[in-house]
């Protein structure tokens, strides 16, 4: 195996943020959030993996084969229940736009999903399978959030539901953690791949309210790390848009995202792995686990891989197995 090579920014020690935002995602709205999405989405199982001391928690087996079907859900419901009717609006790499595909069918709402150009093959289909109107535009997941943000700016046409900057979705996100505490009650740290960060966000928030003592590590691919880089300045940072085999945490972060605080408040470090260790892992997981994951779901594994934690039960959240297979075959 090609281990990575880490490199760390500790987003505690370096925090001069406001003085929490726990008010705002208080333990009973996880709790509440989970028994509302509860109908529509799958407890997901922890296995232990062939690697001693790594346990996996198998989101790529959640409907959509995503945990994005969580904050989907989440925010949606809302949207029903407030009697919103307008066209549900978002941008997706290609597993936000499948949960949200989801729910708009399940629920009955109008929804107009933009993916940029290269976005795998497989999450494209099984979007457009959903019927909604979908939208092929931009070159890379920046290109084709700004389209996205065009389109909201009608707001009597459309409601913005953001993959990550966007309190519903980050607490549908965060009920892993409740389901992990019940699965492994003496978890001590978690690994968790990072994009916009709302996976990050939500988990943290929710774990370190329930088990402050557990360590949170989030991981980005090296090649398009924004809250790693956002993390050592002290702000949120625009960086060039690399590709990269985690296309599903490619791209950069919304300005003002609500994410970025709550990373600085609830988790622990961002570590990076560089593209090679990220190839590696997914076909590792797939020989050895008999596991098929995406690029995004990787980082976490590679991470541990290296030793990034060994100081007791570790969960790596297996985020999603949407991927195109040539690129683990080819």
């Amino acid at each position: 195996m090609i281990y990575p090579t880490l490199t760390y920014c500790h987003g505690l020690l370096e925090y001069t943020g406001p003085p929490t935002m726990r008010d705002d995602f208080k333990l009973g709205d996880f709790r509440r959030t989970r028994a509302r999405i509860q109908p529509y989405i799958r407890r997901t199982p922890v296995v232990e993996s062939e690697t001693d001391g790594l346990l996996l928690k198998l989101e790529n087996l959640q409907h959509t084969h995503s945990f994005k079907v969580r904050g989907a859900f989440s925010r949606m419901l809302e949207l029903v229940e407030a009697g919103d009717s307008r066209t549900v609006l978002t941008v997706s790499a290609g597993n936000h736009g499948q949960a949200v595909a989801r729910a708009a069918s399940l629920l009955g709402l109008d929804c107009t999903i933009v993916v940029p150009e290269a976005a795998p093959k497989t999450k494209i289909q099984a979007i457009r399978s959903y019927g909604v109107d979908l939208r092929i535009q931009g070159v890379n997941y920046d290109a084709a959030e700004q389209q996205g943000l065009r389109l909201a700016a009608d707001s009597e046409k459309y409601v913005w539901v953001s993959a990550y900057n966007d309190r519903d979705v980050i607490l549908g996100q965060g009920t892993i953690a409740l389901e992990l505490i019940e699965q492994v009650p003496d978890i001590a740290c978690v690994l968790i791949p990072v994009g916009g960060g709302g996976l990050a966000a939500g988990i943290g928030a929710a774990m370190k309210q329930l088990r402050p003592q557990v360590r949170i590590v989030g991981v980005q691919a090296e090649a398009s790390a924004a809250i790693y880089h956002s993390l050592a300045a002290g702000r949120l940072v625009e960086i060039p848009d690399r590709p990269t085999i985690a296309d599903g945490i490619q791209g950069n972060v919304e300005p003002g995202s609500i994410t970025f605080e709550l990373i600085r408040e609830f988790v622990d470090e961002v570590v990076t792995v560089p593209e090679d260790a990220i190839r590696q892992t997914v076909r590792t997981l797939l020989v050895r686990e008999k596991i098929l994951v995406e690029g995004a779901a990787a980082v976490a594994v590679a991470a541990f891989e290296k030793g990034v934690s060994r100081n007791g039960p570790t969960a790596s959240i297996i985020s999603g197995g949407n991927v195109d297979l040539d690129k683990v075959l080819g």
